[in-house]
């Protein structure tokens, strides 16, 4: 029985092994098409993180030189996605979103420097008199991302499964708390783009839908462009699906490596104008050459549109996306990305006026691999144009014998070059270094890093959550402990941020500390009726059993 089992897990080891050898040695696609069949085919679905199933169109000059649809739109009924068939756009909504308030700049019904409380006189005053429409378009309002809810007491769940008024959503997003002064930093927020949303009802009297159809739709004659209800999203797009590797036993039974679910239901009135609509890629080159010739919006504006802000954010549009630039140190763009639950999308339009469209019914696609690739193939590059000097993460002493830090500030110095504005070493990045630092006990270089990365990165309340609870489960508990300290200075009246102090004061057993923590991410939730405050009073009543038994 023994030498069966190991007769056929010989013949499983074997069997991977060739597999692998045949994925390694599996020619380099030469075409856009064998490329995008490639991310199709299991095979190269590690590369773009899942198998692709969309659409792709790609320009030269304002020529489309391809056009092509892969995979399903629908796996229920195995209906094969066309070259016209509708997706989400996700946040690719935001170019739009700021078209509308640009036409309505240039014809003086707004100005960029209004404060929000001219339009939303009900929201706090700490947005409504500090907030300005510039600011929500170029990301520097202060404003969250949709992880400001938590402290709120809403979860994302039951937000995106809640039907908003306009005035309704803006009230949601007014008792979020600003994670930085109005103007100072950048944050990407699409909540500040539902603000302009509302802005731009408020003041045309239209909806979002009608105001879109009346100055951009028609004009255009983009066919199958709009924000629609929840019942068309639901019987006219492509359903949009999440995937997951799985391994082990679990690959034998798994289709491409990994599991495909159909993505949750989300109200469409919270993905509203920061990425509710839905286009095909015909309609989006449409647009994108509209853009560029100056049909909806005169070059004056269009160029104060186009003017990058902080991180390289114009209003609705990124200048030269650094993990882009980072890939081919010669290449220039503006482009923007868009992701919702079972949707990516991405318009690139580079300065060699090489123009990228794809839409997925895939989440969580690799943007920057995709367009890279394409780009080399549309203008037959080679693969040499990659920025070099990265230093080795892997161990203190290959990080060291690469360079350390001098290497990767210079570098993040020479990226940030390239780009036109300031790039940091990412959080996984700036996470790994610390930690190969403290496994060879250089603790005070550890510190300067924390301390930098709290200074000059500005983290929101979920990625100082994040590295806490990465420390708190590793080889350097202790280090955990700064981090949610930081995040209760930074966030006060998060109460999720309180209850994480309070867990690692359980780790290290001071549970005097720790019930003062919880008490006041009770006291915090009961405010605004968190949907964890359940949790809150269980984690108290605990940490009161152990201080009395």
């Amino acid at each position: 029985m023994k030498k069966r089992i190991l007769r056929v897990c010989l013949i499983i080891v074997l069997a991977l092994t060739i597999w692998a050898a045949f994925i390694a040695f599996k020619p380099e696609p030469k075409t856009i098409g064998d490329l995008i069949e490639s991310y199709e085919d299991p095979g190269m679905k590690i590369k773009i993180r899942s198998p692709f199933s969309g659409t792709v169109l790609v320009a030269k000059k304002g020529e489309v030189i391809f056009k092509e649809a892969y995979g399903e739109k629908d796996r229920l009924t195995n209906a094969p996605n066309a070259i016209d068939t509708k997706f989400g756009i996700g946040s690719v909504t935001k170019q739009f979103t700021a078209m509308l308030i640009m036409q309505l700049v240039e014809e003086k019904a707004m100005k960029l420097e209004d404060t929000i409380g001219k339009y939303l006189p009900y929201l706090p005053k700490d947005k409504a008199s500090h907030i300005t429409i510039h600011q929500l378009l170029s990301h520097t309002s202060g404003l969250p991302h949709y992880n400001g809810l938590q402290s709120t007491g809403v979860s994302l769940k039951d937000f995106g499964n809640t039907s908003y008024s306009s005035k309704e959503l803006a009230e949601v997003i007014g008792r979020t708390n600003l994670v930085s002064k109005p103007g100072t930093e950048f944050t990407y927020s699409s909540f500040g783009y539902d603000l302009l949303g509302v802005i731009l009802e408020e003041i045309s009297g239209d909806s979002f839908a009608d105001l879109l159809d009346k100055k951009i739709v028609k004009p255009l004659n983009l066919t199958n462009t709009g924000f629609g209800t929840n019942e068309y999203i639901s019987k006219e797009l492509a359903k949009g699906y999440s995937y997951r590797e799985v391994y082990g036993w679990d690959w034998w039974n798994s289709e491409h490596g990994g599991k495909t679910v159909e993505a949750p239901f989300r109200d469409q009135s919270t993905a509203y104008t920061a990425g509710g609509m839905h286009s095909t890629v015909l309609d989006l080159f449409i647009w994108s050459e509209a853009v560029k010739s100056y049909k909806l919006l005169s070059q004056e504006f269009t160029e104060i549109m186009l003017t990058p802000n902080k991180n390289g954010h114009c209003y609705g549009w990124v200048r030269n996306w650094d993990d882009v630039v980072e890939k081919n140190i010669n290449v220039r763009l503006y482009g923007h990305g868009g992701a919702l639950a079972g949707n990516s999308a991405f318009i690139a339009l580079y300065d060699d006026e090489t123009t990228i469209i794809y839409l997925s019914n895939r989440s969580n696609l690799k943007a920057e691999e995709i367009l890279h690739q394409i780009h080399l193939r549309a203008n037959n590059l080679k693969n040499e144009y990659k920025l070099k000097g990265y230093p080795n993460r892997s161990s203190y002493a290959k990080f060291i014998e690469a360079g350390g830090m001098v290497s990767l500030q210079d570098y993040f110095n020479r990226l940030s070059e390239y780009s036109g504005y300031k790039v940091n070493p990412s959080n996984s990045t700036m996470m790994g270094v610390m930690r190969i630092h403290l496994e060879a006990e250089k603790i005070e270089i550890a510190d300067s890093l924390k301390t930098v990365f709290f200074k000059t990165y500005g983290p929101d309340e979920g990625t100082l959550n994040q590295f806490g609870y990465d420390f708190l489960y590793s080889d350097n508990p202790e280090y955990a402990l700064e981090f949610f300290k930081e995040n209760t200075l930074k966030f006060p009246n998060s109460s999720n941020a309180w209850d994480s102090l309070g867990e690692a004061y359980v780790v290290y057993k001071d549970y005097e500390k720790a019930l003062a923590c919880y008490k006041k991410a009770v006291i915090l939730g009961e405010k605004v009726e968190h949907s964890s405050l359940k949790s809150y009073k269980e984690n108290l009543k605990n940490v009161q059993d152990k201080l009395n038994m």
